[in-house]
């Protein structure tokens, strides 16, 4: 296995590191971790894993590198790093809004970088995660990447000028599901039922109906349409959707958080 280093230990990190070590794509052995905090770093610490002194130290030892770090420090750390990485370190970045470009001028140019987009799901080893591979990735690099994320959830590589799409249609939608499964959720309060039950019922579904999605092999219409009998409630619910142009706000939703993506990318 490489010698993996992280530097930043804050939820991404921690979701990374337990979905590859579960899934042995990772070794504790062949970590090596570095954060300000010395807090996060001591539950790794008890378990063997490599502290690193500094960030010099975690550059010169690491073959593989996550820049779990958040992006108004990002340029900081790249600094630092510049004068100590190896010449075949592979970069993963997970930092939203900045481009592998920037990346790459920052440490000195001729790097081998990917840029990763998970979601917060990840921390639940359910995330989807979009990777983008920049020049001079080797494939083995780039499988070794997929297996991490994979590990925790679904993988899609992706060119990364679609990035920004991702950002409104996975990055972002974790959100936007969850808000409209807490207005299912008061209309059952609403109707009289206790909160627990009105909440087991809509997160069951939830799971459920993306459980259906991914292993039906009929499309999202088909499924909807065997759901809606004739004349039934479905029925009436997809109509008054029709009605309020439901698909046209969801479609404005999404394309808010992709125009705020890539003003955020400038």
């Amino acid at each position: 296995m490489k010698k993996t280093g992280f530097i930043g230990i804050g939820n991404i990190a921690n979701a990374i590191i337990s979905g590859a070590l579960a899934g042995e794509i990772l070794s504790a052995e062949n970590l090596i971790l570095y954060d300000i905090d010395a807090e996060k770093l001591s539950p790794f610490a008890k378990k063997g894993i490599a502290i690193a002194k500094s960030i010099k130290d975690l550059a010169e030892n690491a073959d593989v590198l996550f820049l779990t770090v958040k992006p108004q420090i990002l340029m900081s750390v790249l600094e630092q790093l510049k004068p100590n990485l190896k010449d075949d370190t592979l970069i993963i970045s997970p930092v939203a809004g900045v481009k592998i470009e920037k990346i790459n001028t920052a440490l000195g140019g001729n790097k081998k970088i990917i840029r990763v987009m998970p979601n917060t799901p990840l921390m639940y080893s359910a995330g989807a995660t979009a990777i983008s591979v920049g020049e001079g990735v080797l494939d083995g690099d780039k499988d070794f990447c997929e297996k991490i994320f994979a590990s925790s959830g679904v993988t899609v590589v992706l060119p990364e000028e679609q990035i920004d799409a991702v950002t409104g249609i996975s990055g972002s939608s974790p959100a936007f599901f969850m808000r409209f499964a807490r207005e299912i959720i008061n209309e059952g309060v609403n109707q009289g039922m206790i909160r627990e039950d009105a909440e087991n019922l809509v997160l069951g579904t939830m799971l459920g109906t993306a459980k259906m999605m991914m292993e039906s092999d009929r499309t999202a219409d088909e499924l909807i349409k065997a759901v809606a009998s004739p004349g039934g409630t479905t029925e009436a619910g997809l109509k008054t959707m029709d009605e309020e142009n439901f698909d046209g706000l969801v479609s404005k939703i999404i394309s808010s958080a992709i125009t705020r993506s890539k003003e955020l990318s400038k």
